[in-house]
């Protein structure tokens, strides 16, 4: 029987039903994943390979920890798969097959080559799934698209999105050398782990036609994947914009300006602010609370998931079909940077 999650009384605890969701991975990702089902008042367990840290993890968050895989899906309603981004499609594989609801972390696959079986299972068993970009959470971006669906600043002419820090200085309590995002074996790298840029440029801008791109390593990083991705990007609608992701910058940054025939619109994540810049003047259009959490995010998605796992009927923040979207883009930048040309999106299918 699977131990009961603690019944937190806050705004978000307000699911009323009580599924048993199994948390795949327990690193920094999949720790947060379970404090917040439990928050939401979800019945959780945890699947760990390293059998040695089992009973630690059991006893901080009083939950059954499984060393068998296979186990602990049997005694789930549903999954949360934030394990390394090699494993995403066995594990979710596994899980689609038993009927289940799956919440996977981004990016979904090590490689698109990987993704039409899973894809094909989740459409035959109609299978609930919600990918973990939670960005599109965030208030400032969700105001962005409400006021871009208005379409008020005529035709999007250019856009820039830009997202970096060093990745030693990521998690300072860990060696950075060890963890997956510094392993091309388990999909680490900038172009991957920093894939929410590619999405959010899809999400606001619209369809991508053809990419341009250079994946490189340029730092003294000891790391055997990419530490710098610059991709130019043609839209349908007729806009070429650019995203720049890295694991090199001294500072964390990250940021999206959008060129418009009539305004220009700025958002930095660092102040939690937009700014509207037209015909020389410019405004404030939205500022983030200081009572904000980067968590908050998290919720969002994760509540959202739970409600559908319940039977309500309604969207996932990001769908499986825009997250294979974004994985096509980020697989496209990586064949353009190693041909050395623009490469058409629909040169690749699953």
């Amino acid at each position: 029987m699977l131990a009961k999650s603690p019944n937190h009384c806050n705004e978000f605890s307000m699911v009323n039903k009580f599924p048993s969701v199994l948390v795949c991975g327990t690193g920094s990702i999949g720790q947060r994943h379970i404090k917040n089902l439990q928050s939401l008042n979800v019945n959780v367990s945890a699947w760990r390979n390293r059998r040695e840290l089992a009973e630690e993890l059991s006893k901080k968050f009083a939950i059954i920890v499984h060393a068998d895989l296979d186990r602990g899906l049997e005694q789930a309603d549903a999954v949360v798969i934030a394990t390394s981004t090699n494993t995403h499609i066995d594990i979710a594989l596994k899980a689609a097959k038993q009927g289940k609801a799956i919440y996977m972390e981004k990016p979904i696959a090590k490689s698109f080559s990987e993704i039409a079986p899973l894809a094909s299972e989740i459409s035959n068993n109609n299978i609930i799934i919600e990918v973990g970009f939670q960005l599109r959470a965030h208030p400032n971006l969700v105001k962005i698209h409400e006021i871009l669906r208005q379409k008020p600043f005529g035709p999007l002419y250019t856009y820039r999105a830009v997202v970096g820090h060093r990745l030693d200085r990521w998690r300072p309590d860990t060696n950075y050398r060890e963890c997956y995002s510094a392993s091309i074996k388990y999909g680490g790298g900038a172009l991957l782990d920093l894939i929410h840029e590619i999405d959010l440029v899809h999400w606001l801008t619209g369809d991508i036609e053809k990419i341009y791109g250079n994946i490189s390593h340029v730092s003294d990083l000891e790391m055997s994947t990419d530490d710098l991705a610059n991709l130019t990007l043609m839209n349908k609608n007729g806009s070429i914009g650019q995203i720049q992701m890295d694991m090199v910058s001294p500072n964390y940054r990250r940021g999206l300006e959008l060129v418009y025939r009539d305004a220009v619109i700025y958002w930095d994540y660092m102040t939690g602010t937009i700014y509207k810049k037209k015909d020389g003047v410019q405004s404030l259009i939205d500022e983030l609370p200081k009572t904000f959490e980067k968590n908050t995010m998290f919720i969002k998605l994760m509540r959202n998931f739970i409600e559908r796992v319940n039977g309500e009927v309604k969207p996932p923040f990001c769908s499986l079909e825009d997250a294979i979207v974004a994985q096509k883009i980020a697989e496209s930048a990586r064949i353009s940077s190693t041909l050395e040309r623009v490469v058409k999106l629909d040169e690749i299918t699953l």
